[in-house]
């Protein structure tokens, strides 16, 4: 059901300094909830314009660790100009997630990845879509299940579908589409709260001359 949107939650965690390593300073993200140490992501670019995954996680004494590669299979040539990438930590196992737009050379789209040790070292990453257009993402996890929204990278009339995954991401049984059809959505943000769904976005004017956004919300019962 579409309404009126509460306020979306934050996709970075404030207060928080992040680690100081050669990086994209707008890609920078840091997930973490009460008790689970926080965990950053964020882009460093290659001399040939493509990018490298990168994650940190704080340790004892609350400094952070060395850097680790989450994905270093990007081939595009975009820089700093791409899409930060989205993470989480899952308050109920610790495991952390990731959710991106990368142009590998198998082609560009929307890809997840996922750590069992809190950023240790990362899983194989799996494509969520397939699309040349740079998207947005959001994940979020509880237990066995996660949640990616993002902007779908092959509609022409931008559109937030939502992948979903009963076992840990590794694999996404369901897609569905979240923003309406006839709208414009940009800007996921997606969270997980008993057995519901919750999904934000932005809503632009069809007149790019319109600056101004619409908030909107859905949730819905996970099935």
């Amino acid at each position: 059901m579409y309404t009126d949107a509460p306020l979306a939650p934050r996709e970075s965690l404030r207060g928080v300094s992040g680690p100081v390593y050669d990086r994209c300073i707008a890609s920078l993200r840091i997930a973490g909830d009460s008790g689970v140490p926080a965990i950053a992501a964020w882009w460093t670019v290659r001399s040939d314009s493509s990018a490298v995954l990168m994650t940190s996680r704080v340790v004892s004494g609350g400094s952070w660790s060395a850097p680790v590669v989450a994905d270093s299979t990007d081939r595009g040539t975009r820089g700093c100009g791409r899409p930060p990438p989205a993470i989480s930590v899952d308050p109920v196992s610790g495991s952390a997630q990731l959710a991106y737009f990368l142009e590998p050379a198998s082609g560009g789209g929307v890809f997840f990845a996922h750590s069992m040790d809190s950023g240790s070292t990362w899983h194989a990453p799996i494509p969520i879509v397939f699309g040349r257009h740079p998207a947005r993402a959001s994940v979020a996890s509880r237990g066995d299940r996660v949640a990616v929204a993002y902007e779908d990278p092959n509609a022409e009339q931008p559109l937030i579908d939502v992948a979903l995954s009963t076992s840990m991401g590794h694999i996404f049984e369901d897609r569905v589409l979240a923003s309406s059809p006839n709208g414009r959505a940009r800007q996921p943000v997606v969270r997980l709260t008993g057995d519901s769904v919750h999904v934000w976005w932005s809503e632009y004017s069809p007149n790019p001359a319109v600056s101004a956004t619409r908030p909107r919300y859905r949730a819905a019962k996970w099935k």
